[in-house]
């Protein structure tokens, strides 16, 4: 929505000592009055708000325009629908536009490419199979004689005993090296964190700025708006006192055209010279 409440109440003149102050991100002009409703963003009262948030800068809208404002937008989306033959037939407009390309989940070579599919198809994910690291079987009874099943049972010892051993190298590096490891990653996520504040903070003052700029503007443009309105007002006003002034005028010079009537010796061109004074007054915008 445009930022024209200001505008539309009048505003203040640019000549005016008016300060600033910050209302949710937005410059606003300090309200003397106690009893003046509280603002409220058209973000805030309409559906799908989520759209607008990417504006950089929203007004206030004043109480007396959200009426008209929501009228406007269901008049607008019953006209769409009204177009497209209910609102149940509403086209897709990104029908047309082609999908985005993603060359690592559209290779079905790659994991995630992989689990793309996997999902497509409705599969659950696999369980990992966690058994070589827990648990160790030999062959008994008549599987005892099985070559091949002691030539597994061997390569899972030594898989658990691998996995033991990683794990005890684990803990030994831990021990040596996690506490100096841990400290590094705190001070990354310290300057990470500090660098986002600072890109935050800069941004929200450019953001400042620019509304600020803009407010600024709108006062100026108020200011101009207000004049250019009293000078209309006092042309107005100046047709208004004519118009007063034509009244007896007019009467009288009906009272001499019927008696020059009478008498025969009203001249022709004066039956045409008729003053139209309802044009008058419509035009002046005021009432006899």
């Amino acid at each position: 929505m445009p930022a024209s409440s200001d505008l539309s109440n009048g505003g203040h003149s640019p000549g005016g000592s008016q300060a600033l102050v910050l209302v949710n991100g937005a410059s606003q002009e300090p309200s003397n009055s106690a009893s003046s409703a509280p603002e409220f963003y058209l973000t805030e009262r309409l559906p799908h708000a989520m759209a607008l948030d990417a504006l950089p800068y929203v007004d206030p809208l004043p109480a007396e325009q959200q009426q008209e404002v929501q009228q406007l937008l269901q008049q607008e989306m019953a006209l769409i629908a009204q177009e497209a033959g209910g609102p149940d037939n509403l086209p897709d407009y990104l029908s047309d536009l082609p999908l985005p390309k993603t060359a690592i989940l559209d290779d079905a070579e790659t994991m995630l490419g992989k689990e793309m599919a996997r999902k497509a198809r409705g599969e659950p994910i696999p369980e990992l199979d966690l058994s070589k690291y827990t648990s160790f079987t030999v062959p008994t009874g008549q599987k005892a004689s099985d070559v091949k099943l002691w030539e597994k049972a061997v390569v899972n010892c030594q898989q658990l005993l691998q996995h033991t051993a990683t794990a005890h190298i684990n803990l030994e590096l831990m021990n040596a090296h996690a506490a100096a490891s841990w400290q590094r990653h705190l001070k990354n996520l310290t300057q990470t964190k500090d660098r986002l504040a600072a890109a935050t903070k800069r941004r929200a003052e450019e953001e400042n700025t620019i509304c600020k700029t803009r407010k600024l503007q709108q006062v100026e443009a108020a200011g101009t708006l207000k004049q250019l309105d009293q000078t209309a007002q006092q042309y107005k006003n100046n047709n208004a006192s004519i118009i007063a002034a034509l009244g007896p005028l007019t009467a009288e010079v009906q009272d001499l055209k019927a008696k020059c009537r009478i008498r025969g010796i009203l001249p022709e061109y004066a039956e045409e010279d008729e003053l139209d004074l309802e044009a008058w007054q419509e035009a002046a915008n005021v009432e006899s």
